[in-house]
């Protein structure tokens, strides 16, 4: 009986998160082509059909990772599967991890306007509080960015109010304000 039922296994797909381990305290994760995996298991049909996702686990060890672009392989050894469940594929089988040191950058503050004053109307100064904030994030990624933009502020909204308060937009979501910088922005414009 052992020799007919070998030939009988079951199969089943999993996407599985993937888990980063050992990653140098000084670096960061700014980007990954995958967050989970797919793995293509094989069993038992009894072992399969009990098989729970928080049984199989997906671990990458970033203790080799470099800054910049690191591109790591998924093999049996990086999948930890419970006794008679095997490994038949991985989708996808290799995972690009971006890495970079956080570093802080006090960059300049610009609203965005958005609409259209009404004729005979001129916005001659704005003040802003504060004029920059520090923002934290890669290294590699703070270099390309001199300026922090507001969520967008309706010309015709703040010509009534005369004050508004907005947050800044951070793009990409990597970034964060530093602590002890503001979060928000008061606008205050001057027409004429």
């Amino acid at each position: 009986w052992f020799s007919f039922t070998r030939g009988l296994d079951t199969l089943v797909t999993l996407d599985i998160p993937v888990e980063y381990m050992n990653r140098d305290q000084n670096m960061e994760i700014i980007d990954t082509t995958a967050n989970s995996v797919r793995l293509h298991l094989s069993g038992s049909g009894p072992l399969i059909k009990s098989l729970k996702p928080d049984q199989v686990r997906v671990r990458i060890d970033l203790g080799s990772a470099v800054v910049g672009h690191n591109t790591f392989s998924v093999t049996q050894e990086n999948v930890s599967l419970p006794p008679g469940v095997f490994l038949k594929k991985v989708e996808p089988q290799n995972l690009d991890v971006s890495m970079d040191t956080p570093v802080k950058k006090e960059i300049p503050v610009q609203v965005d306007w958005v609409g259209r004053l009404p004729e005979n109307t001129l916005l001659v100064n704005v003040r802003l509080d504060p004029e920059r904030i520090q923002i934290v994030g890669g290294s590699k990624l703070l270099e390309g960015i001199s300026t922090i933009y507001t969520e967008r502020v309706p010309l015709e909204n703040i010509l009534k109010s005369g004050k508004i308060t907005v947050k800044p937009i951070l793009n990409p979501a990597s970034l964060k304000i530093a602590p002890g910088s503001k979060d928000k922005i008061t606008v205050e414009p001057e027409f004429k």
